[in-house]
């Protein structure tokens, strides 16, 4: 199996303005907070895991009950939707489910474990990172 490379240069400029348009790095989100941007932050690991730490202000929402709790975001704002890695796609997934939804949306890059590498505030009954379990 090969993996292509988009040939023409305008593809990669629209490939790369459209990732930065609906992502946001951990220190760009970091600073958006203390700025006072107005977003909602949905944390889509278990329960067990938000407990200990998450994003100050987080929500915490399964994706299989996304649909159910469309009541807590606001399509007047953006929400800014997390899960545990990198590797992770759950927030990928919930992402387009909101956008297609009409939510305004971008995906946390990394999750919270680059989150919580990068030594930002964490609230929870004590901080934890390298999660164990992901989503496919």
């Amino acid at each position: 199996m090969s993996v292509e490379t988009p040939t023409k240069i305008v593809d990669a400029a629209a490939y790369f303005e459209a990732k930065l348009a609906y992502e946001i790095g951990p220190i760009g989100l970091k600073m958006a907070i203390e700025n006072g941007e107005n977003y909602t932050i949905v944390d889509l690991r278990t329960p067990e895991l938000f407990a200990k730490g998450h994003i100050p202000g987080a929500i915490n929402l399964k994706f299989e009950e996304l649909d159910k709790n469309l009541d807590k975001l606001s399509k007047d704002k953006t929400t800014v939707v997390y899960c545990y890695d990198i590797v992770c796609h759950l927030s990928s997934r919930a992402a387009l489910e909101l956008a297609k939804k009409g939510y305004k949306v971008k995906e946390l890059v990394g999750g919270f474990d680059t989150w919580a590498e990068k030594d930002l505030k964490v609230e929870g009954t004590g901080q934890t990172h390298k999660s164990s379990s992901c989503c496919g």
